[in-house]
């Protein structure tokens, strides 16, 4: 390439596309982030949950109901990550934009027209710079925020506001206009005006198509964006999604002809390749095709039937778990266990809500149940609770109780030999930092082949660590008037019975606290040591013959562990019980 005004271009073509599709990428994964963030977690679980009791039924689409209407509210506020990781990002991207955006349109014949080529060239990196400053949700205060949700403020706080926000629209408007107002009646004027090159037919129907693809981008960006307007949906908790969706989809096509503009430049006349050239703009060709179909025209169709869609019907078989175990489990039950989740030993689910959301991490990190060899137990944990801190099951709200026990009583229903649960705390809980409750079944085999065959039941023993020592602490629990109740009826009755195993489960909370105060010797200064180098910083409460009367109830802890005052002389048993064998 001997001319210097088209070597200039094309690397300016180069950082245009590579910065576009870095943007791409930060506004992409903000909604994969923004979901799995548990701040809003938790707004989009109490929606459903608020949902779900004031109807009686679960509605899925409630889990859309707190979706944001807007990119901007995505990234509004930079101390969320997806905040930082747009900024980050975006911004560096916008600029090199702007850099390679006036390389790219380099040239003209007159003052106006590098004026024209500089104009096209910076448009749209500095109005998407001031749209990624101007972020409507928090950029002006909370008042801000009143406004965009209908409420009344007064006049002059309306006029404050205001400011903040057309400054925004402005930027928007000088990210997406250049596409229609500029670049269609440019790519129009170059397919009227065409002449042949000589450079061979195969370039010229690639500098024809690729116009008439730039020419498209345009007449679909309008299309799509009248959906930014819409005030209502037949579902009315699509509504934030359907207007999110649409700026994004708006976007798109904007980005899109940015990339086909890029690679118009590389085609124009005077440009010679070899073979590896041509791979490079054949994959970067085909990743402007796949982004134009995947995401632009793909969400464009997907606005178009939003009304004909059963949202509530899709996220059911999109927000809950459909691991093989959970299948089973919904099919033998009846019911769509919405507050639980269960998984095999060692077996992920990777359909579950913390893998889908973990986007590095892989799933033998975050999988639940996936610290565990493949050993002959059951995996049960709490889902869809308020409280996203929650680490164990005193944590949960009453009413959150009172669902996961439901849903557990059901599970247990039909598994005919269960003997043992498990109750983890601490390092017991191998890292899994969430109320959990481990199963036992005395016909392992037998009771899981009866789920169905697509769950292959798991066949190692479990056997207790060497170190570990069981003691039956049956009568202190008994003692105790949250776990009374146990000496009248089995657990899974008790579970039943609205707020019955609150207590329990605080109560097996707190003899973590009583083995604590064990674990160290209080000087007259008041300050703790521990009597141990490495004292044990984790226990298990077992009860074992839970779906019978009068359960036993063994504390299994390391052999190290001090036992608090006054439980010297409970009777030391098996660290595990035989059904795990």
């Amino acid at each position: 390439m001997d001319d210097p005004q088209l070597t200039v271009q094309c690397v300016g073509a180069l950082i245009v596309y590579v910065a576009a599709r870095l943007c791409h990428q930060a506004f992409v994964k903000s909604i994969e982030v923004w979901y799995s963030s548990p701040a809003n977690r938790h707004l989009y679980f109490k929606a459903f949950k608020d949902q779900y009791q004031e109807t009686g039924k679960a509605d899925f689409s409630a889990f859309m109901k707190t979706h944001p209407e807007t990119i901007s509210q995505t990234f509004g506020d930079e101390a969320t990550s997806e905040g930082q990781m747009v900024k980050a990002i975006v911004q560096p991207s916008a600029i090199i934009m702007a850099i390679g955006g006036i390389m790219m349109r380099c040239g003209g014949n007159s003052m106006w027209g590098y004026v024209f080529h500089a104009f096209r060239g910076l448009m749209t990196p500095t109005g998407l710079l001031v749209v990624l400053q101007t972020p409507v949700v928090s950029g002006a205060g909370a008042g801000n925020k009143d406004i965009r949700e209908g409420k009344k403020v007064s006049n002059i706080e309306l006029i404050y506001q205001l400011n903040w926000v057309i400054l925004h629209f402005v930027g928007f408007a000088a990210f997406l206009g250049p596409a229609v107002i500029i670049e269609l009646p440019v790519a129009v004027y170059e397919i009227l005006t065409h002449q042949s090159s000589g450079g061979g037919l195969h370039l010229e129907a690639a500098r024809l198509g690729l116009a008439a693809m730039r020419i498209l981008c345009a007449v679909l960006l309008v299309i799509a964006a009248p959906f930014l307007t819409r005030e209502s949906t037949k579902n009315p908790n699509t509504l934030g999604a359907l207007k999110w969706r649409a700026e994004f989809t708006v976007g798109e096509f904007g980005a899109c002809q940015m990339y086909f503009n890029a690679l118009s430049v590389w085609i124009q006349p005077g440009t010679a390749y070899g073979w590896a050239d041509m791979a490079l703009l054949a994959l970067l060709a085909f990743e402007a095709f796949r982004i134009f179909f995947s995401h632009g025209v793909f969400w464009l169709v997907t606005m178009m039937q939003w009304d004909t869609i059963d949202w509530a019907a899709l996220m059911q078989r999109e927000v809950p778990a459909q691991g093989p175990l959970m299948k089973a489990l919904r099919q033998k039950t009846g019911n769509e266990l919405i507050h639980l989740h269960a998984v095999q030993a060692g077996v992920p689910d990777f359909s579950e809500s913390i893998v889908k959301a973990s986007t590095y991490l892989p799933a033998s990190a975050v999988a639940t149940g996936c610290k565990y060899d493949k050993i002959k137990l059951l995996v049960f944990k709490p889902d869809n609770y308020e409280n996203f801190k929650a680490m164990d099951f005193p944590d949960l709200s009453d009413m959150d109780l009172e669902y996961w026990n439901g849903d557990f009583t059901r599970v247990l229903a039909t598994l005919p030999s269960v003997d043992t649960l498990f109750f983890p705390f601490g390092t017991y809980k191998l890292d899994m930092m969430i109320p959990m409750v481990l199963v036992s079944i005395t016909d392992y085999t037998a009771d899981v082949a009866k789920l169905g065959p697509e769950v292959a039941a798991n066949s190692l023993p479990c056997n207790a660590l060497t170190d570990d020592v069981g003691y039956d602490i049956t009568s202190k629990v008994l003692s105790d008037p949250r776990g009374a109740f146990l000496s009248q009826q089995c657990f899974n009755d008790a579970m039943k019975a609205k707020g019955k195993t609150a207590g329990f489960y605080k109560l097996i909370s707190e003899i973590g606290d009583l083995i604590e105060k064990a674990t160290y010797a209080t000087k007259a200064d008041g300050a703790a040591v521990p009597l141990l180098s490495k004292p044990p910083q984790g226990y298990e409460i077992q009860l074992r013959g839970a779906l019978q009367l009068s359960p036993k109830v063994v504390l299994r802890a390391p052999k190290t562990q001090a036992l608090p005052a006054g439980w010297e002389s409970v009777p030391k048993v098996d660290a595990m019980p035989t059904s795990v064998a």
